[in-house]
């Protein structure tokens, strides 16, 4: 076990492919983007902003989150995040990422999917090459907004020229995967791959929701698959990963705390569960403190963490060869 002294987590390489661009900008980036682009944004410092990232809910995360999407007003401010973003995730030892970027809150605000997206691609490109990491970048659409499909023809058009999947998140309860099909019957069709949140605001319900009808074999979060034996096993047989978030699942409330959380009972009962950070800037956090966390909450030898970070190549979206 873990005795928090003799495992240097930060040395141990990792991947990370559970993350939200948006969710993952500097405090101190979101201040000055507000400020550049003359946003009426409630905090005049990255310190105040940093106090208020405190949620009692998912909803109020989701609130949030739109906040400081507002900060993102022009074409290059995309190009910075993502950049900054992979110089981050570089720091922390970070072999492979995969990055969720969403288009569709821009386009809301009247900038065209492929200025954000070329945008987000360049930085990206940036950061691999300074940093010479792999990445794979996700579309990510939002359920609450009805262009998700239009969104995802447009996505098409970008695979294989940066864009290597999609993925659906938002209010999940309240817009389920039965009004997603198409959507994702056209990204598989167009040679986009895929994932989908599930099972995290809902239940295991939810989870098979997204693996029967929108066919995937990635599942963001997951974790009230618990819930039901039936689902665990069916995971475990079907090489199903779960790309759990410990720390943000606490935060938005889904478990009350980590000794609630069925992270290390998934893990024992053969499901493949990778470990992410979702939103760290939100969140306070990263991938390594989530490394952290499972050594020190769950009880992960140095060798489960490497199988962890195996789990999250095995099943992310990169070439063979970069595999």
């Amino acid at each position: 076990m873990y005795s928090g002294q003799a495992l240097d987590i930060r040395a141990i390489p990792k991947a990370e492919i559970h993350l939200h661009l948006e969710g993952a900008i500097r405090p101190a980036t979101v201040v000055d983007l507000a400020r550049e682009n003359g946003v009426d944004f409630p905090f005049r410092t990255a310190e105040e902003l940093d106090q208020a990232l405190d949620f009692e809910d998912f909803l109020r995360f989701l609130a949030m989150f739109q906040v400081v999407n507002r900060c993102l007003v022009k074409p290059s401010d995309f190009e910075r995040i993502a950049r900054e973003l992979i110089e981050d995730l570089a720091a922390q030892n970070v072999v492979y990422a995969e990055i969720r970027y969403s288009p569709m809150h821009p386009m809301q605000r009247g900038l065209s999917f492929d200025d954000v997206t070329a945008a987000v691609v360049e930085g990206v490109r940036q950061g691999s090459a300074e940093t010479g990491m792999p990445l794979a970048l996700i579309c990510g659409l939002t359920r609450q907004w009805d262009f998700c499909l239009e969104t995802t023809k447009l996505a098409a058009e970008w695979a294989g020229r940066g864009v290597d999947a999609i993925d659906i998140g938002g209010d999940e309860a309240g817009f389920p995967a039965e009004g997603f099909v198409d959507v994702y019957d056209l990204a598989r069709r167009t040679g986009l791959q895929l994932t989908a949140h599930a099972g995290e605001a809902s239940g295991p319900e939810s989870v098979w929701a997204a693996l029967k009808l929108l066919g995937v074999k990635r599942i963001g979060h997951g974790i009230r698959s618990i819930e039901d034996p039936t689902l665990v096993e069916y995971l475990r047989g079907e090489g199903v990963t779960l790309e759990v978030c410990p720390t943000s699942n606490v935060k938005t409330g889904v478990v009350a705390s980590y000794a609630e959380h069925p992270l290390r009972r998934l893990f024992d009962a053969g499901v493949r569960v990778t470990v992410s950070s979702d939103d760290p800037a939100m969140f306070r956090t990263d991938v390594a403190r989530e490394y952290e966390v499972a050594a020190r909450e769950f009880g992960f030898t140095e060798a489960e963490l490497g199988q962890l970070t195996r789990n999250a190549i095995d099943a992310g979206f990169a070439s063979r060869a970069i595999k």
